[in-house]
């Protein structure tokens, strides 16, 4: 069993240490991860964490490997600076409201992670929707994109999205390749020492 550790606080220290704008970004992530907390499915506690010099960003790792997903979009974007980013996969544990949030807290090298996000991710067939005025919809991905602000217009702004994959059995193979790629160090072969006359 890995050790577990007060999330929080230590992804609060990599932000002091190297994210030098927008800070506040990560109040936005410790809500998240409060709120993982009172899932069951461990899907639902599982995500992909980065500090870059301006700003964090948190993401369900399930939507990062789904193309259509604004999750894939916004964690692949910044493979341009990945030099500059500090990556983790963070795993809450089930918790109770108003308790320390206890997980796992796993450094990726986010230049490498995110060529395999985009070489991996499937794409969205379905979407699940639950709109401000409390409609409830599944649509083709498709009918979604091309309808969204017609959506918007008629039921308000989107409460919830759940992408679904065509076939949710690829989507689980390719996240349980990564997480062992990812588990995967490449180890730097040691210097031999001089011999000893």
């Amino acid at each position: 069993m890995e050790k577990m550790i007060d999330i929080i606080p230590f992804l609060q220290g990599i932000v002091e240490e190297n994210t030098q704008h927008y800070q506040s970004d990560f109040a936005h992530d410790e809500a998240r991860l409060t709120a993982a907390m009172l899932e069951i499915s461990r899907e639902k506690r599982t995500f992909l964490w980065l500090s870059r010099p301006c700003g964090t960003l948190c993401v369900p790792e399930r939507e990062a490997f789904i193309k259509e997903s604004t999750a894939h979009i916004a964690w692949t974007h910044y493979d341009y600076d990945a030099e500059h980013i500090k990556a983790y996969r963070v795993i809450v544990e089930p918790g109770r409201e108003g308790a320390f949030v206890l997980g796992q807290v796993k450094p990726l090298r986010y230049g490498e992670q995110v060529e395999r996000v985009k070489r991996n991710a499937v794409h969205a067939e379905m979407v699940e929707l639950t709109f401000a005025d409390g409609t409830e919809l599944e649509l083709p991905y498709a009918a979604y994109s091309g309808h969204f602000h017609s959506l918007i217009n008629d039921h308000g702004r989107i409460e919830r999205i759940h992408y679904k994959p065509g076939n949710e059995l690829e989507l689980d193979c390719v996240l349980q390749k990564e997480r062992i790629a990812s588990a995967v160090r490449k180890r730097t072969p040691r210097k031999k020492k001089p011999a000893v006359r």
